[in-house]
């Protein structure tokens, strides 16, 4: 089986979109999902600052159980980019989250590029633009932040979950024939193809590597970026070393699942 590599991916996986036509300049989206990150969602959202005017942002607060919410709030009322903060009255997980920043996307109907950027700090934001150029270059519907492309630096998480990566970078060449460094990257860009598609269905649960497998396997432009990542400014993470197993197991079990649906199910 013939396996595209992050490098031939200069020329992706062609894509049923058709190429994006430069009419009026239309804003992007970046969206900020958070749970329980009252020590980083302040200073996340005052890095976004650097951004070039064309960016807005929106904040997802998950339900969160400590102040990260008024934090949000403070942070988005002395943006210098347009913010706001939606609050999601329990905690539905980070697939609840992030599809409800692209059903706010949809319903504005505004946005070209919805950009998924990580409340604890992690994403630097000064990848954004590349990540928005690249899908615009390469006519990609979803370009992936990947931390393992390069070795300039960064965080590149624990050995146990480059083990678990290790593994979707497998699955996803066996499925989809299409080898991607960091397919649970959280810091990506999603044209309208793909997000229009991921505000009517986004898996809840761990979402990156299934979804990501959906749109290859409806043939979406899929391509990938060198970006540098941090440790967690605060909080703790979701997926802790007694939860790997469990997570690799029903994220791969879902990717099978989705293998066997019809196409642009």
């Amino acid at each position: 089986m013939a396996v595209e590599t992050a490098t031939t991916l200069a020329a992706p996986i062609p894509s049923r979109t058709p190429p994006r036509t430069t009419v009026a300049a239309r804003p992007h989206l970046v969206l900020i999902p958070a749970y329980n990150e009252e020590g980083a969602i302040a200073a996340t959202v005052a890095g976004l600052q650097s951004l070039p005017a064309g960016y807005e942002l929106v904040v997802v607060n998950d339900g969160s159980t400590d102040r990260t919410g008024e934090e949000a709030e403070r942070a988005a009322a002395a943006s210098r980019l347009p913010a706001r903060v939606l609050h999601l009255p329990t905690n539905g997980g980070i697939g609840v989250a992030v599809q409800t920043g692209y059903r706010y996307a949809r319903h504005t109907g505004r946005y070209e590029f919805v950009i998924q950027c990580d409340g604890d700090g992690q994403h630097d934001p000064a990848f954004i633009p590349t990540l928005v150029e690249e899908c615009r270059r390469r006519n990609l519907d979803l370009c992936i932040g990947s931390r393992f492309l390069d070795r300039t630096g960064g965080d590149r998480s624990t050995r146990l979950r480059r083990m678990g990566i290790g593994m979707f970078v497998r699955l996803i060449v066996l499925l989809a024939g299409v080898r991607l460094t960091d397919p649970t990257s959280g810091f990506r860009c999603a044209g309208p193809a793909a997000w229009r598609r991921f505000a009517e269905s986004y898996p809840e649960d761990y979402p990156e590597p299934e979804s990501l497998h959906w749109c290859l396997r409806n043939r979406l432009a899929v391509g990938e970026v060198a970006v540098r990542m941090r440790s967690r400014a605060a909080g703790v993470s979701s997926i802790r070393s007694w939860r790997s197993a469990f997570y690799m197991l029903k994220v791969s079990l879902a990717i099978l699942i989705d293998r066997l649906r019809a196409e642009g199910q």
